[in-house]
């Protein structure tokens, strides 16, 4: 609504005629018609004394819009703050995702690159007309050799070998010593 329309609309209610309204302000009737039609407008110290005769605010006589401006303001402050933090939101999400796949990294890594805790070969061989099974293990923590076997007549000390092969071989020669026969198809496990 322009000053004009907003001037018109104040006389009506205040129950002035144009006239009325013209020699408080110590102008001509024509005066107030032409601001009321829009075709002029009243200048600052006409507007301090309308603003008086109708005991309100220049802003209010002049629709000044700062009210909406400042809504709009602040409506415009609260959109971009939700977006900043829904932005904020999304950037903590990505680190912390990016510290669990850190963690789960420096944590699995070595579960699933771990060598193995032993490695072992079986084998048979027969004395006879019995048949015995060796296992031989190496565990890698402590770099030692045991047997496992129902031989009781094997007399290797598994703690002097260094590498299952040797033990291995060793084991074969005893048993063919003692006119056994040993059928070694390695299975590792």
């Amino acid at each position: 609504m322009g000053v004009g329309n907003k001037m018109n609309e104040l006389r009506k209610q205040n129950n002035l005629s144009q006239e009325q309204l013209a020699e408080k302000l110590g102008v001509a009737r024509q005066t107030i018609s032409k601001w009321e039609l829009g075709e002029t407008s009243p200048d600052l110290e006409q507007s301090k004394l309308l603003s008086q005769i109708f005991n309100i605010s220049l802003d209010d006589l002049t629709n000044n819009e700062i009210k909406n401006i400042l809504i709009t303001k602040a409506n415009n402050m609260e959109k971009l703050t939700k977006i900043i933090i829904n932005m904020l939101k999304i950037i903590f999400m990505i680190i912390i995702i990016l510290l669990v796949i850190c963690v789960s990294k420096i944590f699995f890594e070595e579960y699933f690159s771990a060598k193995p805790v032993s490695t072992s070969i079986s084998f048979v061989c027969t004395l006879g007309e019995e048949k015995y099974t060796y296992k031989i293990t190496q565990y890698y923590e402590n770099n030692t050799l045991k047997i496992y076997t129902n031989d009781n007549n094997l007399n290797i000390d598994s703690s002097r070998y260094d590498d299952y092969n040797w033990l291995k071989d060793d084991i074969n020669k005893n048993v063919t010593s003692r006119g056994g026969n040993c059928f070694i198809n390695e299975t590792n496990k």
